[in-house]
């Protein structure tokens, strides 16, 4: 087990909701400077390069949250500002989030025909993919305006999507055992990678879900779901090669939820992802979940065997 916490987890959804006034904003500018503090006085956290195989979480706090938002993208700005994409044909859309009480700030739907998935902030605007839609949606950041609608050609389907901290390179998967290299701006897919855990046999890795860029990774959550399995394991993905370089363990959070998750749980997954540099802090989500959790992210020496994984990652 690691010395200090790994990183602060929290699953956050959000219901449509209020504007942003002055008193949010101070709220918010309060809860990033104690943050910055805790930071400052317990440290960094534990490289990723010191992360076993397996890692597993501890719950520090829970907290309410709407079970209406069908989370597909999760993802903070350099500000601290956090957004989320919400997906389901009629109901897809990008909202602005309170992190602490999970009220929405400022929210945009789609028409009827969209489902969204993955989201990104790059600059000045969030890009969102859409699932079977062939489109991918900008907006501005800072009102939710919608700047473009751009016809791409991806890969089978649009999944999960990061960047790299510059903006200069998207990530993107497709639901299969892809991972995309793609060009901002004009969404020219550069190179397509299989995503594989060579300690598995090796493994392709199927149905990478939600994204996001921790310390030189990225982070996916798992859903297999043409291979007819649903996986409460987040894969550790070296975005250069493809290669898995390890697994979270998040077995249990679902079992928390309430029934229309727990009696669903191949429709109600654990997706999103978001991790805010400055405070050292990740937060993840599931689909339609009913409560927010802050927890610590720890190594587990004693799982980190691929048998462990197998047995319990539900890779398809």
């Amino acid at each position: 087990m690691l010395g200090r916490p790994l990183f602060l987890v929290a699953l956050t959804l959000c219901a449509v909701g209020v504007a942003y006034s002055r008193d949010t904003r101070q709220e918010l500018t309060a809860e990033a400077r104690q943050l910055a503090e805790e930071v400052s006085a317990h440290g960094r956290s534990v490289s990723v390069a010191q992360m076993p195989y397996v890692s597993t979480f501890k719950i520090v706090a829970e907290y309410p949250h709407s079970p209406t938002a069908f989370t597909q993208g999760l993802v903070f700005d350099e500000s601290g500002a956090l957004y989320e994409s919400d997906g389901l044909f009629g109901k897809s859309g990008v909202r602005e989030v309170e992190v602490r009480t999970g009220k929405s700030l400022k929210w945009v739907g789609q028409s009827q025909e969209m489902f969204a998935e993955g989201l990104q902030a790059v600059g000045n605007k969030l890009i969102q993919l859409t699932w079977k839609n062939n489109a991918v949606f900008e907006y501005r950041k800072d009102t939710l305006q919608l700047i473009r609608t751009v016809p791409v050609e991806l890969g089978k389907e649009g999944w999960g999507l990061a960047a790299d901290p510059a903006g200069s390179m998207l990530y993107v998967t497709d639901s299969t055992d892809k991972l995309l290299h793609v060009e901002p701006d004009t969404y020219r897919v550069l190179k397509r990678l299989k995503i594989v855990d060579k300690r598995l046999g090796p493994k392709a890795i199927f149905g990478v879900n939600e994204l996001e860029w921790v310390h030189g990774e990225l982070w996916g959550n798992i859903y297999p779901m043409y291979q007819g399995k649903a996986s409460e394991c987040v894969a550790r993905i070296d975005p250069a090669t493809g290669e898995v370089k390890g697994w979270i363990d998040m077995r249990g959070l679902l079992d928390k939820q309430a029934a229309h998750v727990t009696t669903k749980p191949f429709n109600y997954v654990l997706n999103g992802i978001a991790y805010h540099e400055p405070t050292d802090r990740l937060y993840v989500t599931g689909k339609m979940w009913n409560t927010m959790y802050q927890v610590q992210i720890k190594g587990a020496e004693a799982l980190s065997n691929p048998a462990h994984v197998h047995q319990v990652c539900q890779l398809g």
